[in-house]
Order: C-alpha cells, then structure tokens, then sequence
C-alpha cells in the first residue's frame, strides 16, 4: 500500500523565520594555492632526498646485496635528487623501546606537505625517501667502534650539527677516558678528526678498536612510511569560470631514520 505524503501544516510560532538558504548554492571550491600558502607562512623546511632500490646486487634471483656497499652505506636504498619543501608537522606519537645499549624512542608523525616544490614541480613521496629537517638540531647518541685512517677522521651516524659533541669517552685499560674537544679531537665538515696520539686504542693483533660513546647534536631525519591517503585530487574554480583538477596537499606518515638501517649504525634521540 503506498504511504500518503504529510499534509498537515504546523502552527507559526514567534520564533519560525525564512529559510536562510539561498536558491542557488555558490561553488565551494577549495584554493589549493590558498592552502600551499598557509603552509609556507607557518610550516618549516625539509631536505626531501628519494629513495630506490639499490643496485648493487649479484643478482635478482636470490637479491644479494654487497655487504660493503659504499653507494648506500649498505642500507640497500639509493638516495637522489634533494629538494627543499616547507612541510607542517600534524601530530606525533611517541613509543620506547628498550635494547641491550639503552632507551630508543621510535616515535612516529604525520607531516603535511603541498602538491608542488617551489619551482612549480610535481612532489611525490615514496616508501624509504628521506625528510631531513635543516632549521633545529636534537641530542643524539650512539656507540662506535675506533677506526684507524689515513686522515684521522671517523664518521658518524649522521654529520655533527653546531651544537657538536656533548660528551664522548671510551675506557681504556679499565679507566674512563674523556675526550675534550680542541684537546683529543677537532670537528671537521661534520666529522670526527682524531688528534694524533690523543685517539682511542686500537688492538692490530685483533684488528678490533676500542668501543667509545659519543652524544652529539645533529639534523633529525626521518624515513617516509606511508601515505595517509593514496590519492587526494579536488577541482578547483579558475577567474574565467572554468574548473581544472588540483592535487591537494599530501599527508604521508613518517618514523625516525635508524629503523631501516643495519643495527651496528643505529642511533637513539631525545
């Protein structure tokens, strides 16, 4: 049985006023310039470096890579083409891990980034490209192995930002030796240049170097994980009256760098 339509009227009561509606609904499109804009105004600068496969392998049968890679430091992921691009951090999470060499904080954020680098080209994230943020530096800290060479200079982890080394030391022959820079080291393009004689021990009959701890300050870095969302496209209304498709800004998610990295290189932050 069809159901009849309502047709009894209601009572006008002091408070019943026209429907604020308008006839004709003006177009809502979204300016993606506007937004790029506000991100520009009040986000901050990333170095974004792009990752792929590296492709130093035997073969793609059984997929070995050289564990001596000097083209990816043995990551297994090549990096390329940086580019600067202002991002907005949207939220982060933060969960510890506890190993044998300490606390790690592996924490994870959702960072905002436009369409487009500042030239005009198409940016896109991809799984393992690099977020490097160039205008703050955090406290890290990691253990190494003393490595003799023809420079004095070691590398670490990451390049030693202006703050430099906070405290470094080893322990030798059951004592605690602290290294002072200026004294037992000097800080050269960001890495570590030994001073002659003020170095810590190497064993040559085992070709094993003393282990020492360094915490220093540096550019945190972050490996890309996903995309928040897989394609975000909207029109958008031109001064003619025309409609052309805009990508929107991207979300994508990201975690601090060390995770895909070997173990021996693996860094804490605070």
């Amino acid at each position: 049985m069809t159901m009849k339509k309502p047709n009894a009227t209601y009572p006008v009561t002091t408070t019943s006023t026209p429907s604020p509606m308008p006839p004709q609904i003006l177009d809502p499109s979204i300016r993606g310039l506007s937004f790029d804009q506000l991100m520009q105004n009040r986000g901050i600068r990333f170095i974004h470096k792009r990752a792929v496969p590296c492709p130093n392998i035997r073969s793609l049968d059984d997929n070995t890579h050289n564990p001596n890679c000097p083209f990816c430091d043995n990551s297994g992921i090549l990096r390329y083409g940086e580019r600067e691009i202002i991002g907005v951090f949207q939220s982060n999470s933060l969960q510890k891990l506890f190993e044998q060499q300490g606390l790690w904080e592996v924490g994870t954020a959702v960072i905002t980034l436009p369409a487009e680098y500042e030239d005009g080209t198409q940016a896109d994230f991809n799984t393992f490209d690099q977020l490097e943020v160039t205008d703050f530096e955090v406290r890290l800290w990691e253990s190494k192995e003393f490595e003799p060479r023809n420079n004095n200079r070691q590398q670490l982890r990451y390049p030693i930002g202006e703050g430099g080394i906070d405290f470094m030391s080893s322990v030798e022959a059951g004592v605690l030796k602290v290294y002072e820079a200026g004294v037992d080291f000097n800080i050269v393009d960001g890495v570590i240049e030994w001073v002659t004689g003020k170095e810590p021990a190497f064993d040559t009959a085992t070709e094993i170097g003393s282990v020492f701890s360094v915490a220093y300050f540096a550019n945190p870095v972050y490996n890309v994980l996903q995309h928040m969302r897989e394609l975000r496209v909207t029109q958008e209304m031109q001064p003619d009256g025309t409609k052309i498709a805009r990508r929107l800004p991207q979300e994508i998610m990201v975690k601090r760098d060390f995770l895909v990295n070997p173990a021996e290189k693996l860094a804490s932050a605070e």
